[in-house]
């Protein structure tokens, strides 16, 4: 079991479709959001095995004036991530073993007549389009229950927030100046650069690399540029082939230079328990 984000607690034990499960997830939007998104098409959708999980590309790449998303040698764990992660933190369970072990290419094309559609769609559409595409391309079912399970909470540490607020984008394109996107990128094998994030993203960032999950009560608003380091779940030494583990201690004193830590406790938890998964169709 591996612990992902979600941005909404839906209803215990009910069946849903990953359509459902992302508008209940959406918020309101100038563009096309998850609550109203049309459906596209992706007239290309390519898989490829690869022999090991590729720990120097761990995001799924969705450019922003693209017409595609794609990953490099990653697991279909990360495509999850990417169809259902959000604000708040949720349990995934029931999957088979290889959507974290098995490794591929992945990149899924936008039908040209659907490009502009999808350009001005804002990341919670975004993310709908990928539940939509899992649940055609993998057969992917899931359902929704409800558990009191341990958390952590993220909190302010005393003597207070050490956070940087993100800067004004002097080449926004509505003259706005308004911070550039949301980013998080990786700048070593153990250590991660936020831009333009909140604390409710920092917390499901740090609870899909924990053994629970983490909700945010810094009460902390806005949004900031940071560091974060350690952060890997696992480290990969390709000279010995070993795949470790990282130390649950050592991603908690991570947050420390924030001024910020966490703290154990209990929360209601949303657990999608995946009922049939099919292997990727290779090409």
């Amino acid at each position: 079991m591996r612990h992902l984000a979600c941005a909404a607690l839906l209803l215990t034990a009910i069946l849903f479709s990953p359509r459902l499960f992302a508008q209940a997830a959406s918020t309101p939007s100038a563009t096309p959001s998850a609550a109203t998104a049309p459906s596209i098409k992706f007239d290309v959708v390519y898989f490829k095995r690869c022999e090991r999980i590729d720990l120097t590309h761990k995001q799924v790449s969705i450019p922003v004036g693209g017409d595609s998303l794609g990953e490099q040698c990653q697991p279909i764990r990360s495509l999850f991530d990417v169809a259902y992660g959000s604000n708040f933190p949720y349990l995934v369970k029931g999957e088979p073993a290889w959507v974290d072990t098995d490794a591929y290419d992945f990149q899924a094309k936008v039908a040209p007549e659907d490009i502009p559609t999808w350009q001005k769609m804002d990341l919670p559409a975004r993310r709908l389009m990928t539940a939509d595409l899992l649940a055609d391309v993998l057969k992917l079912k899931m359902h929704v229950e409800t558990q009191s399970r341990p958390v952590y909470n993220l909190v302010v540490a005393k003597g207070g927030p050490k956070l940087t607020a993100s800067k004004p984008d002097p080449d926004a394109p509505d003259g706005t100046q308004k911070p550039s996107r949301s980013d998080v990128r990786w700048v070593g094998q153990d250590e991660a650069a936020y831009t333009n994030t909140n604390m409710k993203t920092l917390a499901g960032g740090l609870a899909a690399r924990l053994d629970r999950d983490v909700v945010d009560k810094t009460g902390i608003t806005g949004t900031y540029d940071f560091h974060v380091k350690p952060l890997p779940f696992i480290h990969y030494d390709p000279k010995t082939s070993n795949v470790e583990t990282t130390d649950f201690a050592g991603i908690i004193d991570g947050v420390k230079s924030l001024g910020l830590k966490l703290d154990p406790g209990k929360s209601e938890t949303t657990v999608i328990v995946v009922d049939h998964i099919e292997r990727p169709p290779q090409n």
